[in-house]
């Protein structure tokens, strides 16, 4: 725990190498990750994490072309939705360590300062400071 509390900026590129570039990629990110396999469908994500529903798709799509996330085939809209293990010890441990960080509002902080909000004018913005969950 002391590890999170004590990252600087430069530590969160490990974040931007994984393929996160934006506060929203991260959020959908963190929330599959918090909910391990998951049945549910973009728009159930995007009203309970509080992004439009075209944010979410989006998001959903750059994640997994970053090999981030699976999902499964889509049936009515509804998919499996997991994190992809990744075979190198270091980044499953960053990433939980980063996930970690995001739950509490100084940790929020640091994220929403080193991502963009990806979503311009969105009133996003005023959320930042706020987990959704």
């Amino acid at each position: 725990m002391e590890r999170e509390q004590n990252m600087e900026l430069s530590d969160l590129s490990y974040i931007e190498r994984m393929g996160i570039s934006g506060l929203l990629d991260w959020d959908v990110l963190a929330f599959v990750y918090r909910h391990g396999v998951s049945l549910t469908s973009a728009d159930q994500i995007a009203w309970l994490i509080g992004y439009e529903n075209t944010a979410i798709d989006g998001a959903l799509d750059r994640l997994e072309r970053a090999k981030l996330i699976e999902r499964s085939r889509s049936s009515q809209g509804i998919q499996f939705y997991r994190i992809l293990p990744s075979s190198d010890a270091r980044d499953r441990c960053c990433l939980e360590a980063f996930i970690r960080l995001s739950q509490s509002r100084a940790g929020r902080l640091l994220l929403a300062k080193r991502l963009k909000t990806g979503l311009p004018g969105s009133g996003r913005e005023a959320q930042l400071a706020t987990p959704s969950e």
